[in-house]
């Protein structure tokens, strides 16, 4: 199964789409998205049925962007590839990953290695929940 995140920066939230092994839609849902009615009919009349009418649909806007989110993502595995300094406070940093959607946590997970690939020599790395709350890894992947 794969799972998919559709944001915009017409609507404040995401919709979450998920596809099976044939790559045919499943599941959606909007609850994580604040859409206008125009949005939601414009949603249930282009819902695609599989993921390469997702992709066509996504293409042709110019505000829309979709992401794979990766399965069961948690924030223990991000504690854990991150490394965090000594001094970052873990619940705090937590409390900061619970307020991300699910395709910001994905994109920070996936911009850790990138992150630490551009750290200048004698700069240290930012706390975890400055990492979160800053966001370094948007627009960036």
């Amino acid at each position: 199964m794969k799972r998919y995140s559709l944001t915009s920066s017409s609507f404040t939230g995401e919709v979450i789409f998920v596809f099976n092994d044939f790559n045919l839609l499943e599941s959606f849902d909007t609850s994580g998205a604040q859409l206008s009615e125009k949005q939601q009919i414009f949603i249930l009349r282009e819902l695609p049925r599989e993921l390469y009418e997702m992709e066509r649909v996504v293409g042709n806007s110019t505000s829309a962007k979709l992401t794979e989110l990766s399965a069961e993502l948690s924030f223990e595995m991000f504690w854990k590839r991150y490394k965090a300094p000594l001094n970052s406070k873990k619940k705090q940093a937590e409390n900061c990953w619970k307020r991300l959607t699910h395709a910001r946590r994905s994109l920070a997970y996936k911009f850790i290695p990138i992150y630490e690939s551009r750290m200048e020599p004698g700069v240290a790395k930012l706390y975890a929940e400055t990492y979160l709350n800053s966001g370094p890894w948007i627009n960036q992947i």
